[in-house]
């Protein structure tokens, strides 16, 4: 029998989508030999953002995304267009973890971790996952200042050993290291308003796309 496939999931508004994601997304291939990493836009936000309409956020990723290596999923789209109900990543990482036997691996960065307390059944996230964590800052995820309740995650699902992603379904969180890359999605909107250049922050087909679709 084939070993199960591990894949990454990465979840966001991509409202737009800039070199930051782009890197992140790479580095989540190269680093856990994911056989495939599947971008999830948010359908409506669970922390009620104004986003723009899906139809753009969905074109601009397909722009980016091309390499086979990777997959453009609609379902938190799909499901918030159905019901209008808000998209929760545990509703979205159960979804996957009951379509088939695979490994997923749940992208997220250290900023939504310090957070991660306030999202809907935190708690059971990862009986559904590993967690991949992004870690952008210099300071050993140990040493940081966390919650007590994200303290005790951290404590009870750590490892370093990348053949723990591989032989369990769930349970883990192994941190990425990431370079700094000072890039966010509102600093663009930002750019665009004050009709900034945005060559260092998203690739030129995304800034041609948003002056064709006059976006921002």
């Amino acid at each position: 029998m084939p070993a199960n496939k591990l894949f990454g999931l990465y979840g966001g508004a991509f409202d737009p989508v800039h070199n930051a994601h782009i890197e992140i997304a790479k580095k989540c291939i190269d680093e856990i030999n994911l056989n495939k990493l599947i971008l999830i836009p948010t359908g409506r936000s669970a922390f009620n953002k104004s986003l723009t309409i899906s139809k753009h956020r969905l074109e601009m990723l397909n722009l980016v995304f091309k390499n086979p290596n990777y997959d453009i999923s609609r379902i938190e789209i799909d499901n918030s267009e159905q019901t209008e109900d808000q998209s929760y990543s545990f509703d979205t990482l159960k979804y996957f973890f009951n379509r088939d036997k695979n490994i997923y691996c749940f992208i997220i960065g250290t900023d939504a971790l310090a957070n991660f307390h306030q999202w809907f059944k935190w708690k059971e996230i990862l009986n559904l996952c590993h967690i991949l964590l992004i870690n952008r800052s210099e300071v050993d995820i140990f040493s940081q200042k966390w919650r007590p309740e994200i303290k005790e995650l951290i404590e009870n699902h750590w490892t370093k050993k990348i053949d723990d992603l591989r032989s369990n379904r769930s349970g883990f969180l192994y941190s990425v290291p990431m370079p700094r890359i000072n890039i966010a999605s509102n600093s663009i909107r930002d750019h665009i308003k004050n009709k900034k250049d945005l060559r260092s922050l998203v690739p030129s087909q995304i800034e041609d796309y948003i002056k064709e679709n006059s976006l921002y």
